[in-house]
């Protein structure tokens, strides 16, 4: 019992100077993630066909592909808040205006727009945040952010039941989402990033820095875009109905969010190329016999959901770190932007060849891809391991926690933890 209050102790020192910063990711993720889902419906609902609105939602990403190549350039000229800030201000001023047409066309220029916005957005947090990390926390820090990133993401699924009969309410939620999410970045007293020295990191070069990490966030982004644009056609053509697929694609993506703590902490202490292997080789061993389980029971269904969401969910934050623990500082904006990039390729590519793997040869070939793509990932990385060295850069400019904590969020749990001092004092006095 008492390792486990140390541990959560330790993690609650590395996040509460960090609490604006995931605040305002989960307000983002919840944001885009309820405008994302709200427009596939009304493009349904309208009579858009699906392939249709499959181009015109795709394009999302090829902005966040665009600003991954290019939006650093803005962030080193003006910083990372102002960046940051003036990116959600451009995407909350275009959520209303989806209200004005529904148009295939216009909206796919809306939503290149809105991609490129929140590309750069991400790119901002996730430079910014390796900067205020160091070797020995980047982990477990890299795993908070995927768990605000998650949990903000399946909040706003649950808000699509707000009542909306005029079409406007939801657009109106979404748009004072990111209103609300500029607030915990803007006041926050973490420094930015010194945009005075900064150093170009093309592919080629971080390739040569970190190949395991590159190609990692590759695999990850094949994998997270496989399950997240073909787990209900996969649970569907298995013969399960509405509710079980609910089911399992929740249960994925919480047993990713149950991952990520741990998996993050284990990174911190061993090389993570390593503890990649090990979540990959989890992950190659138990997808195919997913197939045979998955329509055994509910309790089954559940289960088996969670442990893949464990393996495909924990690629990112540790290729990520890895890669940091590589960088100087000054080479953090634009590596962020390549490994951005590399996953946002995976996210497009993936659902295109598994989905045709399914269409050929079956529907067994949603996990066998997984299998597949750990096996190849499993073997770069033990080559990568027994023929170089891992040379981490121990020694940034940064220090390994922010010198300034987010004061408005970190006051208020110091006066909660001083009024259960006082009342428990008052208790013992009674006694």
């Amino acid at each position: 019992m008492s390792a486990i209050k140390i541990i959560f102790s330790s993690i609650k020192n590395i996040a509460s100077p960090l609490s604006a910063f995931f605040a305002g990711t989960g307000l983002t993720c919840c944001a885009f993630s309820l405008l994302s889902s709200t427009l596939a419906l009304r493009m349904t609902g309208h009579g858009i066909d699906t392939a249709q609105a499959g181009i015109v939602l795709s394009l999302y990403y090829l902005g966040y592909v665009m600003a991954s190549l290019t939006s650093y350039h803005i962030i080193n000229k003006v910083g990372h808040i102002r960046t940051f800030c003036a990116f959600i201000s451009i995407f909350s001023t275009i959520v209303p205006m989806h209200y004005i047409a529904i148009n295939a066309t216009y909206w796919g220029i809306l939503r290149l727009t809105e991609g490129y916005c929140i590309g750069t957005c991400f790119l901002c947090l996730e430079s910014w945040l390796n900067t205020r990390a160091n070797n020995k926390n980047r982990g477990i820090i890299m795993s908070l952010y995927m768990l605000s990133t998650y949990f903000g993401s399946s909040l706003g699924q649950l808000l699509l039941n707000i009542p909306d009969k005029n079409g406007m309410i939801i657009y109106a939620v979404v748009a004072s989402l990111f209103s609300i999410a500029l607030v915990p970045i803007s006041l926050t007293a973490l420094p930015a990033p010194d945009i005075r020295v900064h150093k170009s990191m093309p592919l080629k070069e971080l390739y040569r820095k970190s190949p395991v990490g590159v190609i990692g966030c590759f695999a990850s982004g094949f994998l997270v875009g496989a399950f997240y644009t073909l787990g209900a056609i996969y649970a569907k053509n298995l013969g399960l109905d509405i509710e079980q697929t609910s089911i399992f694609m929740f249960c994925g993506i919480f047993g990713g969010m149950l991952a990520q703590l741990p998996v993050g902490k284990l990174s911190d202490k061993f090389d993570r190329r390593y503890v990649l292997m090990w979540t990959s080789g989890f992950l190659f061993l138990i997808a195919p016999w997913m197939q045979f389980l998955i329509d055994e029971s509910m309790i089954i269904l559940a289960i088996s959901a969670i442990l893949l969401g464990c393996g495909i969910f924990v690629m990112y934050p540790i290729s990520v770190a890895h890669t940091n623990d590589k960088l100087e500082d000054a080479e953090r904006t634009q590596a962020s932007g390549m490994l951005i990039l590399l996953q946002s390729m995976g996210l497009i590519i993936g659902p295109i060849i598994i989905s045709a793997l399914m269409q050929y040869f079956g529907n067994i070939w949603f996990l066998l891809s997984f299998s597949i793509v750990t096996g190849s990932v499993i073997i770069f990385t033990f080559r990568q391991i027994a023929t170089r060295d891992v040379n981490y850069i121990s020694n940034t400019p940064t220090t390994p926690q922010p010198v300034a904590p987010t004061h408005i969020f970190t006051n208020l749990s110091e006066n909660i933890g001083m009024f259960s001092k006082v009342k428990k004092a008052l208790k013992n006095k009674k006694h």
